[in-house]
């Protein structure tokens, strides 16, 4: 079995579903590959990438709803406030998904809507991670697993590796060109289009008709419920996020929320920075786009670059952009706090040395490395 295959028959295991468990294997996704030279085919070429596994998302859905562990699910969103017991002061706390504001102005939403039924209305809040990965030190071994995480359990219940609340729902095929270096743009394009393509088969129509119209689960306990889909976050490092948010990697604008310029990147963390995250945030003008696609694309040169998630759930007021939410392991754990601590021992190691007489400086010290 190859690698997408043992993962699903752990997932199997660990869930105690059956052999069919809605999983889709061996699937075929096709993407259009620019052509160096202009051919009897035109400028662009259709291929074929094979052995995508991916699940539905409405059969993950229904499955997390009618499981055991759907008994633990928060269904209605509430704000969490600390009242300090010494002087009364009460402080807003943000812990988990269900109690964001978010999630409470979703909730809000969605109950105003106009009911065709009398079923308790809730909303699935759906979290994704992606994160391609070697599975080996040496070799070229690679997996491009999607992850699903229900925003409805506590964090800490999911934080449990032997829980089983990961939900699998996709492997991404990979894609590769030989010779890479001579190659670098168009594998960038090649992964892009192949990212996106998946995406689209994963956002099916059975999935935007359920977030458009919800739909009818029998839950563990017997209720019947009309539960929505949400896509509140999607966590990722960051030449994923350049991917999901089609932006330029280490362009001008580099940052997938806001449109906060690279020359203003010293600015960042301070007050007018907030302020400017606020103030020009990314959102996806649907109507804006399509009109330069149709002046580029119709009336000028065809260039390819789409985005799944803009394509499929624009129209129900859906923005990818504030969902990419901060991944703590890619931006603090590997980056600022390895930074930290290199300059932590740093300075700890100039403290040592400058309280020993000169005669016990080591030969390797000198005054300048005090800069």
């Amino acid at each position: 079995m190859d690698k997408s295959e043992v993962a699903l028959a752990l997932d199997r295991q660990s869930t105690g579903a059956p052999e069919w468990d809605g999983w889709k294997t061996n699937v075929d996704i096709k993407i259009q590959v620019p052509l160096c030279k202009k051919c009897s085919e035109g400028t662009e070429k259709t291929f074929t990438v094979p052995d995508l596994a991916y699940r539905p998302l409405v059969s993950v859905i229904r499955a997390a709803f009618t499981d055991p562990v759907s008994q633990w699910f928060h269904l209605t969103p509430f704000k969490h406030i600390w009242k300090s017991p010494v002087t009364g002061r009460e402080q807003r706390l943000y812990d988990e998904l269900y109690t964001s504001d978010a999630w409470n102005k979703a909730h809000n939403d969605l109950q105003k809507q106009q009911r065709e039924d009398s079923l308790e209305r809730v909303i699935a809040g759906l979290m994704f991670w992606s994160d391609g990965t070697h599975l080996a030190q040496f070799g070229h071994a690679t997996a491009w697993p999607v992850y699903l995480f229900f925003g409805n359990l506590s964090k800490y219940k999911c934080a449990s590796a032997s829980s089983g609340l990961c939900h699998p729902v996709a492997f991404i095929p990979s894609v590769s060109l030989c010779p890479v270096d001579k190659h670098t743009d168009l594998l960038t394009h090649c992964k892009h289009e192949l990212f996106h393509a998946v995406w689209k088969i994963i956002l099916d129509d059975e999935f935007v008709k359920a977030y458009k119209n919800g739909i009818v689960i029998k839950c563990h306990d017997g209720v019947l419920r009309h539960v929505f889909p949400w896509i509140f976050t999607y966590s990722a490092d960051y030449p994923e996020k350049v991917l999901i948010a089609t932006i330029c990697d280490k362009g001008l604008y580099p940052c997938p929320r806001c449109l906060l310029p690279k020359s203003s990147f010293h600015r960042l963390g301070s007050l007018s920075d907030l302020k400017r995250q606020l103030s020009y945030a990314r959102t996806y003008l649907r109507e804006m786009v399509c009109a330069a696609r149709h002046k580029i694309y119709e009336l000028g040169n065809p260039i390819k670059g789409t985005n799944a998630f803009a394509e499929r759930l624009t129209p129900f007021g859906f923005n990818i952009y504030p969902v990419l939410v901060m991944d703590l392991m890619h931006s603090f754990t590997t980056g600022n706090l390895s930074f930290i601590a290199h300059f932590s021992t740093r300075n700890i190691c100039i403290a040592t040395v400058l309280i020993l007489p000169p005669p016990s400086l080591p030969s390797w010290w000198s005054s300048s490395m005090l800069t």
